[in-house]
Order: structure tokens, then sequence, then C-alpha cells
């Protein structure tokens, strides 16, 4: 079985669009900013932190291919709860990415949360479901959903109703998943989302990176193996 980091690598086709949940600033620790500006990607990106929402658009200036929502994705409609670092956090010289760390759910303790000095802040931001968001856009395909939501990923895929909307490929962080169900801020393990995934008719891959896993729809994985 080829390794679907590879499939993906070689799925080129004409308009690819890719929805980026969590997408920070477009440049961040984003391993998809420089293929979308260097093979015209068309998408969607989505952050609910304004002055990171603010910088996306900016770092994505030009390219007219590109939609930006300045909200959360989760499993409500209307104002939720976020929990996030101050800007200042930037300025660490020993660990920069507090800005990166913001989530819906309650700081849980993971390695990245203990190397930072600052208290998190929490405030008030508007949110989507998935299907939400699927609507508003009129989405009706995805060839890539990239999901990275400090710990949230799964809730979100697992809302997922892929009858009205299927990506090809899926990559979203697992690193987080069972540390915050067995802490019970979320209602799915990391089993529970790749048994969602395999019976919506996903190949799953494993955690490579230390991070993430992609998913591959089995009819594309068909086509490219």
């Amino acid at each position: 079985m080829k390794n679907i980091n590879d499939l993906l690598d070689n799925y080129k086709p004409d308009n690819f669009f890719v929805l980026q949940i969590g997408a920070h600033d477009g440049i961040t620790a984003d391993p998809i900013s420089s293929k979308v500006k260097e093979n015209g990607w068309s998408g969607l990106f989505v952050e609910p932190v304004d002055y990171l929402f603010e910088r996306l658009k900016l770092n994505y200036k030009g390219y007219d291919n590109l939609n930006f929502e300045n909200s959360i994705i989760s499993n409500k409609k209307g104002y939720v709860d976020f929990y996030e670092y101050p800007q200042e956090s930037e300025n660490d010289n020993e660990f920069p990415y507090g800005s990166c760390m913001g989530s819906v759910l309650k700081p849980f303790d993971s390695i990245a949360h203990k190397k930072l000095k600052y208290d998190v802040i929490k405030k008030q931001y508007q949110s989507l479901t998935f299907n939400d968001l699927i609507e508003k856009y009129n989405i009706k395909n995805i060839d890539l959903l990239q999901i990275d939501t400090e710990g949230y990923d799964g809730e979100i895929i697992c809302s997922i109703n892929f009858n009205k909307v299927r990506p090809k490929f899926i990559r979203y962080e697992d690193r987080h998943t069972d540390i915050v169900y067995k802490k019970k801020l979320t209602k799915v393990s990391s089993n529970d989302v790749v048994r969602y995934l395999n019976e919506n008719n996903y190949t799953v891959g494993d955690i490579e990176n230390g991070y993430d896993r992609v998913c591959v729809c089995n009819s594309i994985f068909k086509n490219l193996i």
C-alpha cells in the first residue's frame, strides 16, 4: 500500500480546493501555505482570533481565489468560549508558539502548555458548525480538509455529514485527542475518530510526524494506488 502522504502529494487535480480550519496566520507552522501559493489552490481559511485573522488575509494578499472566515468551528452556533494566549507570547525566545495554541478547550497540560510562561485568556468568538460553514459558502467539493484546532479536531470530524460533502483527503492533528478525551473535555477518543472515518469509507494513515494523520477517501485511494 502506498504511503497516504505520497498519495496526497501526487494528487493534482485542476482547481484544487482546500478548507483549512485553524489557519492561524497562514505561515507559522503551516503545512500547506507554500503549496497554496505555488500551485494556485483555491480555498477557504478559517481562523477565529482577530489579529491572526488579519495577518492571515495579509499573508495571502493578491491570491484572489481564496476566502476567509473569522469564526470558530465547533458543535455550537453562536458565541462560545475560546482560550488563547496573549500576543506577546510570540516574543518568548524559548517557546514563541503561544499564539498557535488557542482552542475551544481549556488548557490541558500538554508538553507545549507546560512551556508557556503566560496565563491563558478566555474570550468569546462567533462559532459555526462544520455543516453551517459548508452551507454558508456553498461548498460542494473539498480536495483537502486541513484541521488543527488544538485537541478539538476529532469532534469536528465526527460532526461531518459525509453525505453532504466528502473531502478527498483529510489531515488532522491527533496528538492531543486521547489526552483531552481522558480529561473529559471531549466525547471522542482517537479510536472513535478513526472508526468514524473508516465507517465513512476512509483509509486512515498512521501518525507519522508525532502530530498528524492523513486520511484518503477510498474511491480516490483506489484511483491513485
